[in-house]
């Protein structure tokens, strides 16, 4: 074997050894993000995040728990049950699992009459929000009191100011 094909060999071995590392690596990540589960129980944290991740041995059952129980411990700081998806631990211990919203089947994009059937009607959300500053956020001179509500709430990722794409609103998305 030449020592052109040696080197050649040797860089084919180190290029299937960093690839190899890599899918170890996406699948640690992947076996370690939460399942979804649309029917989970409310208060079921093993559902979606498996048992052996979710709790301590000493941790009170959770089964059966509302979320004003859990708030008792995570509603601030490290602990808390929001922190990453805003209001989706929220819907969940509250009774409101996935397929409440998402539907049972293949989960279909949240429309805006599924969210003001609980959270509405819109003229209502903006009367709440009316002291809001510098602008109701739930009333504006471009939707009226239409604008979609994903665009701001964000229930699997980060909540966003969709009115910050052009204006300089720098109020908190809850």
């Amino acid at each position: 074997m030449s020592l052109k094909e040696k080197r050649r060999n040797r860089r084919l071995i180190i290029l299937a050894a960093f690839c190899l590392l890599l899918l170890i690596a996406a699948v640690q990540a992947v076996s370690a993000a939460p399942k979804q589960v649309p029917t989970a129980k409310a208060g079921d944290c093993a559902a979606c995040h498996g048992q052996d991740k979710v709790l301590p041995e000493s941790h009170p059952a959770v089964s059966e728990m509302k979320w004003k129980e859990c708030q008792a411990c995570h509603a601030e700081g490290k602990m808390s049950l929001v922190g990453k998806m805003p209001g989706s631990h929220r819907h969940q211990l509250s009774g409101i699992n996935c397929a409440a919203c998402h539907g049972k089947g293949t989960p279909e994009p949240l429309a805006m009459d599924k969210c003001v059937s609980c959270h509405g009607p819109t003229a209502k959300l903006a009367e709440k929000t009316a002291q809001v500053k510098p602008s109701n956020p739930h009333t504006s001179p471009h939707y009226g009191t239409e604008l979609d509500c994903t665009l701001c709430h964000k229930q699997h990722a980060k909540n966003e100011n969709y009115c910050a794409q052009c204006h300089k609103f720098d109020f908190k998305v809850p």
